[in-house]
C-alpha cells in the first residue's frame, strides 16, 4: 500500500489523512472552479477524518459534549 493509500480497519470504516492523490489532484484542477471547491470540501473532510481518529481528539470530543 502507498504512502497515499486510504487505510481501512477490520470494520472497513476510512482513516482518513489531509493528501489527495495526485490523480484526484489534476481531474479537479481539469475542472476548473468547481474542481477547486470540491477539493477544498475533500480536504476538510479528510482533515475531519484524521483528526477524530486521533486518541487525544477522541478525550477532547468526549470532554466538550
Amino acid at each position: 500500500m502507498g504512502d497515499n493509500a486510504m487505510k481501512r480497519n477490520k470494520r472497513t470504516e476510512t482513516m482518513g489523512h489531509e493528501d489527495l492523490t495526485p490523480l484526484t489532484e489534476y481531474i479537479l484542477a481539469q475542472m476548473g472552479e468547481e474542481g477547486a471547491e470540491i477539493r477544498k470540501r475533500l480536504k476538510k473532510f479528510y482533515r475531519r477524518r484524521a483528526l477524530v481518529n486521533l486518541p487525544f481528539f477522541k478525550e477532547h470530543v468526549d470532554k466538550s459534549a
